[in-house]
């Protein structure tokens, strides 16, 4: 790959001034001597004819390889005034700009291209003490012990507070704090029987909460429920509004709870309820009543096998074992995570046994594995997916079977009013209310112009070229927000695969023809740090330009974006591992209809508003028929392959990798959601 290059650089290294001057009185004349020095090539022009006027020029030309260079002219006006005898009248300096072809390192879209080494260190001997284990954590660092705070899920992922279930290898629900269950058979509620006399950690100050009981788990999930407290930021509040809806949890004797049930889901003890699922915290509400809510945020008081003993906000967090355990008591005696934002300090301390555990970027893997690294997972992997945001469809609030409660339905419809969101034509943007907005070509409704830019936009992704160059081909193609194609159910008729032909001739056909710039329209995009969105997004953003996209893209950490979501106000398409979860998850699952559609509202979005999308999800919960489902699941990637409100990019395992001298064996529960690592009480050391 080559590129001009505008170098200022002088390329005459030296050109004298007076290196002697010599001053002789003798006859009638006078002589002054200017001594030129060059170092590389000297041309002057024979000097013929007495008191002509002529130049002379000293050039020195010098090309570096790579560079743009600068001759640097000398021109003299010189005069013969007796026969050999020169008398220098003017020197000026002429610089010329000349272009030179230069040779640069290619790169894919802007950025740099990776390369296995050939030749690797072995795995060093741990830096960590006995008993110790040093992980890294990753860009952010954040955690707090309230429920309804969006980082609560920080501390279930590493064992220190604990929910109501677990899953086994398999990814089957198993009872963690819960001695028994009973799902009404209407479905209409869920009755929880706790484990009794599993004690709270102690506060910093020694500080004795007592047990965990029935109040404690109503006081979180209450607290956490945004439809229930609209105060609530936790993580994923879309599913528990839908779950539970607004909704009281209650407790009804110290161990007993009851979980009211606003719309099934069939993931209620993993997804929902489960330590691997939403990140909501269950701790200590006589913490929270004693001490108060600062005290509950700053120290986390929880139930699980590991304990706070240290944290600082985007820095450290240290954990200790907890000895005798209700459930099990860890062999690591300390757990510690270090903030290590950058990936390239994450492989180097890997490699020099700073950290004994690190996710690093999927195409330093093979190079690290040489070295002896140990690959570790918990079966989880990430879907990139780009929601084409602005696309609120709907007008009224979902309401489950479309029902009024005066016509026998479970709600009555809330007018959502004008979707001022979309005032502004936006070629992404499809408004359903009003098919000439935007005045499209004639015949052609606005819905059907945003759909063919939509589908426009996911022909010119090269997938595979992302998966082969970022990944290491440890990625593989994702079309379909939700669908893997590695599941048997995939389709192939789903897919829309790379073709910058058809996608032009589908931007001609909406009418968004190149300009005499080559810009058909511009188009903001965001793009979120630190989960493995970057590179994708940006190398995206350069497929896109190719077609005449002006892509206008920025980075940020995700919470810079999130009032946008909540809000349903957002308009940027964005790139992001969130809402439809994880390639593993099984086919008959509803894996969306909260965080897609106005049901979900008050809780986090991906952008749209689609009421099919959360038809879906009611039809595939009230079927009990696992066929049935997947024959639901099918009809919802056709809709979403045809409508492509929001499109796949690749789909990628999420593992980390670890030292062999200090980790013998870390066998994880299957993961629910997208974490590599989790349940550090299961880790066996050297």
């Amino acid at each position: 790959m080559k590129r001009i290059h505008m170098v200022r650089t002088i390329g005459l290294l030296a050109l004298s001034v007076l290196a002697a001057a010599l001053v002789a009185a003798c006859s009638s004349s006078t002589e002054t001597i200017v001594e030129t020095v060059v170092v590389e090539k000297e041309v002057i022009k024979e000097v013929k004819v007495a008191g002509e006027v002529v130049e002379v020029v000293v050039e020195k030309e010098v090309i570096v390889k790579g560079d743009t260079k600068i001759e640097t002219v000398v021109e003299k006006v010189v005069e013969t005034v007796k026969g050999d005898k020169e008398v220098v009248l003017q020197t000026v300096v002429v610089e010329k700009v000349v272009e030179v072809e230069a040779e640069v390192a290619p790169t894919f879209y802007g950025l740099p291209l990776p390369a296995v080494p050939d030749a690797v260190d072995p795995a060093p001997a741990p830096q960590s003490a006995d008993g110790t284990v040093i992980v890294r954590g990753g860009l952010e660092l954040r955690g707090s012990g309230m429920p309804g705070d969006s980082s609560g899920g920080m501390f279930t992922g590493v064992s220190v507070t604990e929910k109501l279930f677990l899953t086994d290898a398999a990814g089957n629900a198993v009872n963690q704090v819960v001695a028994d269950w009973t799902l009404a058979e209407d479905l209409s509620k869920l009755t929880i029987e706790l484990k009794p006399d599993i004690p709270f950690h102690a506060g910093p100050d020694g500080q004795d909460f007592g047990v965990l009981t029935a109040a404690d788990v109503a006081w979180a999930i209450n607290t956490g429920n945004p439809g229930f407290n609209p105060e609530s930021a936790t993580d994923g509040g879309a599913n528990w509004i839908t779950f539970i809806g607004d909704k009281e949890v209650l407790a009804i004797d110290t161990n007993t709870v009851e979980i009211p049930i606003d719309n099934f889901d069939i993931r209620w003890p993993t997804f929902i309820l489960g330590q691997s699922g939403l990140g909501l915290s269950i701790t200590s509400k006589n913490a929270y009543d004693t001490e108060g809510e600062s005290f509950v945020r700053d120290n986390v008081i929880g139930t699980g096998p590991f304990k706070v003993e240290n944290y600082s906000r985007d820095d450290v967090l240290e954990l200790s074992r907890v000895e005798d355990h209700h459930r099990i008591t860890p062999e690591v005696e300390n757990y510690i995570l270090r903030a290590i934002p950058d990936d390239d300090t994450a492989k180097a301390a890997l490699q020099t046994g700073a950290v004994d555990i690190s996710d690093v970027a999927l195409d330093e893997m093979t190079g690290l594995q040489k070295a002896g690294f140990e690959v570790l997972s918990a079966g989880a992997g990430s879907f990139h997916s780009i929601s084409f945001s602005g696309n609120y469809w709907e007008r009224t609030k979902y309401c489950a079977a479309g029902k009024s409660i005066a016509e026998g339905g479970d709600c009555d419809p809330v007018d959502l009013g004008t979707n001022f969101t979309v005032r502004h034509h936006m070629p992404w943007v499809g408004d359903p209310e009003r098919p000439d907005f935007g005045s499209p070509p004639e015949g052609m409704t606005n819905m059907e112009r945003a759909n063919k830019v939509r589908t426009a936009l996911s022909w010119a992704i090269d997938r595979e070229l992302i998966s082969e160059v970022l990944f290491a081909n440890a990625a593989w193609p994702n079309y379909v927000y939700g669908a893997d194609i590695n599941n048997p159910n995939w389709q192939e008729k789903w897919a829309t695969p790379y073709d910058v032909a058809a996608a032009e001739a589908l931007l001609d056909e909406a009418g968004y023809e190149k300009n005499d710039k080559g810009i058909r329209f511009e188009m903001p995009f965001f793009i979120r740090i630190g989960r493995g969105d970057e590179d994708i997004g940006v190398a995206v953003s350069g497929m896109w330009g190719e077609i005449g996209i002006d892509v206008q893209y920025w980075k940020a950490q995700y919470q810079t974006y999130r009032p946008n979501l909540i809000g349903r106000t957002a308009i940027a398409p964005w790139i992001h591992s969130a809402g439809a979860e994880a390639p593993h998850n099984p086919w008959d699952w509803a894996v969306m209809g909260s965080s897609e559609c106005s049901r979900g509202r008050g809780g986090f979005n991906i952008g749209i508003e689609i009421y099919e999308l959360c038809k879906f999800m009611d039809d595939m919960n009230a079927e009990s028929d696992k066929a049935a489902r997947i024959e639901l699941r099918n009809a919802n990637v056709e809709f979403l392959a045809e409508n492509m409100p929001v499109i796949g990019t690749v789909a990628r395992p999420n593992v980390a990798l670890a030292n062999p001298n200090k980790i013998a064996s870390w066998d994880m529960p299957l993961a629910i959601r997208e974490a590599a690592l989790h349940h550090p009480e299961f880790i066996k050391l050297k």
